[in-house]
């Protein structure tokens, strides 16, 4: 029993100075990290630690449309991001755009801030029309 505990003693002295050491500071001279995540698919930037994060955090999407009815737009965007979408009656107009792996997100609010119009979130459903009559 004594050998038993001497050796588990032992095990202990070594290991605790080894968890124990203490760390080196990291040079002053880096101020910024730059970190790649890996990406489910293309397109992701690299993360740059200490710059403020965007507010956009859709999946990245390609959209080429031509004179394509805004409603069927809205409504796509409802699908593709699980959203349940109110679109107010006076909504009416056509998009033309071209966008490369942009978040979905940030495509969604230039389409509707090009075309006068915005949204509100409430709870799970989203409401579109023109500031007026949010």
């Amino acid at each position: 029993m004594l050998l038993r505990f001497l050796r588990l003693a032992a095990l202990v002295l070594v290991a605790v100075p080894v968890l124990a050491a203490p760390r080196k500071p990291p040079p002053a001279s880096r101020s910024r990290v730059r970190i790649s995540l890996p990406a489910k698919s293309r397109g992701y930037p690299p993360i740059v630690l200490g710059e403020p994060v965007g507010r956009f955090h859709g999946e990245p999407i390609s959209l080429d449309l031509k004179d394509a009815d805004l409603r069927d737009v809205l409504l796509t965007f409802s699908k593709l991001a699980r959203l349940n979408m109110v679109i107010d009656p006076d909504v009416r107009g056509s998009v033309t755009v071209r966008l490369e792996n942009v978040p979905w997100d940030q495509a969604l609010e230039v389409i509707l801030k090009s075309n006068g119009l915005g949204y509100v979130l409430e709870g799970s459903m989203v409401r579109v029309g023109t500031p007026a009559r949010l």
